[in-house]
């Protein structure tokens, strides 16, 4: 039941925040966010229940984390039309099972988009974050927001606006299940190993590897679950 209420908190709390940037405008595309204390007081909630609706938010492609400098609300924000109440719903009927079937039905294709479409520059942000998986993994930090950061750098490499708008509904709902999973850590291990895969594909611009690479990813990640 506390789990229940801390949730819910986070999720207005992030309805809040959106509707302060996309709606009423008090942070800019592009401007920094003030930082934990500021902010948290601001919207009369603790840094943890502000850093889970930070997550949403850029999950959802609001907001950008840079590491060392803060979080920044997005210079290209996403078209209107994202109903951050009606996710919430989604989120509590839904099974895990069934969000990552969903992403394994278009993640592959995605990625194989990437490696056809996608800049030099795209790949080398790809690899950045990759790199923030493991060093996230290693110094015991959020490696599943460096993950998720990771896969969305993929998504907008593939250039299908579709998939963009389709990817943060999601993933938000996957961001969750990511906080409450016992199985974590193997999680971790999963996305570790495999995140290493997809990229060498990505960078060889290998679409059928990483295609490939893609779905034996989303298959572990759903055998954690079982």
């Amino acid at each position: 039941m506390a789990e229940q209420k801390k949730t819910k908190l986070s999720e207005r709390t992030s309805d809040r925040l959106y509707e302060m940037i996309v709606d009423e405008g008090c942070y800019a595309p592009g401007s920094k966010l003030p930082n934990e204390n500021e902010l948290s007081g601001e919207l009369g909630v603790s840094r943890t229940t502000l850093r889970e609706a930070i997550s949403f938010l850029v999950a959802q492609g609001v907001l950008e984390i840079r590491r060392g400098k803060g979080t920044f609300v997005a210079s290209d924000l996403p078209a209107e039309g994202l109903d951050l109440t009606a996710l919430a719903g989604v989120r509590s009927r839904v099974r895990a099972k069934d969000l990552f079937e969903m992403r394994l039905i278009f993640e592959p294709a995605t990625v194989a988009l990437a490696c056809r479409r996608a800049s030099d520059e795209e790949l080398r942000q790809i690899a950045k974050r990759a790199e923030r998986v493991e060093h996230a993994a290693a110094a015991g930090g959020d490696w599943a927001l460096a993950d998720q950061e990771f896969h969305w750098a993929i998504i907008k490499a593939s250039h299908n606006e579709y998939m963009r708008r389709l990817y943060p509904i999601i993933n938000s709902a996957v961001n969750e299940i990511l906080q409450l999973t016992p199985n974590r850590q193997h999680m971790q291990e999963v996305a570790l190993q495999d995140n290493r895969q997809i990229l060498d594909f990505l960078l060889q611009r290998d679409e059928a590897g990483a295609r490939y690479a893609m779905s034996i990813h989303m298959k572990h990640l759903i055998s954690t679950l079982k």
